[in-house]
């Protein structure tokens, strides 16, 4: 009996140690991605634009799902110490709250609220926030200055000489190169699909652009420049390429 109290006493400091060491690397990676592998916004006005931020090669998202496992391997050793310990929290209960059905309903009301905090994550559906009105005054802005690209292009290839047209046309496509660089908003967390589905556009068109096989649309652009060693000007610039396309096609259906 007592070599079983002594067993049992090893495990408990053990899982406590373990918990301890747990819970250390659970904050320092919780305080990781808050304070140093920031999100795209404060990251790009920190450190500009087309960066990707990395910890031993490892992104916020892909630290994120560390965090996880160790908060779940934590929760899981939690729930053991309990287990270790429920014939001494019991005891102590008795003491705190001497009436039966009082105790019964505090701890049926605790367990029921701990999985719903743990489990309502898996429930919910995340809300859709509207921009506000700057963000459709730049799309109104963005329709108007690729109307008068078009339009400005159109007159300088019919009025002008052969020579003078070349020189035009290379105008709208710098004037639309810098348009796409400040309204396009493309970053390497983004994959091409959201891309594509963000902006309307053909996910295999701008794979095909990028020289990327089309199955892989699915996977992350900051992954897939590495590979592929495009830039995300690259990506706005295909985008901006087929929307062009597409409202040409549109206006030429009219």
């Amino acid at each position: 009996m007592k070599n079983t109290c002594k067993d049992k006493s090893k495990l408990n400091l053990s899982i406590d140690i373990i918990m301890l060491l747990l819970l250390m690397p659970i904050a320092g990676i919780g305080l990781l991605i808050k304070y140093v592998l920031i999100p795209g916004i404060q990251r790009n006005l920190i450190y500009g634009s087309n960066i990707d931020l990395t910890f031993w090669g490892l992104t916020r998202h892909q630290w994120g799902t560390i965090h996880l496992i160790l908060s779940v391997t934590f929760l899981t050793l939690l729930i053991l110490h309990i287990l270790l310990h429920w014939k001494m929290i019991i005891c102590i209960l008795k003491k705190m709250i001497p009436n039966k059905y009082l105790r019964i309903g505090l701890l049926s009301l605790l367990v029921i609220f701990s999985l719903i905090m743990l489990s309502f994550p898996l429930l919910i559906k995340p809300e859709l926030n509207d921009k506000g009105p700057l963000h459709r005054n730049r799309d109104i802005k963005n329709s108007n200055s690729l109307d008068y690209i078009e339009q400005k292009s159109y007159e300088d290839t019919t009025l002008n000489s052969s020579n003078k047209t070349n020189k035009s046309q290379h105008e709208p496509e710098n004037k639309h190169h810098n348009f796409v660089n400040e309204e396009y908003e493309v970053y390497g967390s983004q994959t091409i699909q959201y891309v594509a589905d963000k902006y309307n556009v053909s996910a295999e068109a701008i794979a095909a652009d990028l020289k990327i096989p089309a199955t892989f649309t699915g996977e992350k652009l900051g992954r897939l420049k590495k590979q592929y060693s495009f830039t995300m000007d690259d990506v706005k610039a295909s985008i901006a390429a087929h929307k062009k396309d597409k409202r040409i096609n549109r206006k030429i259906r009219e």
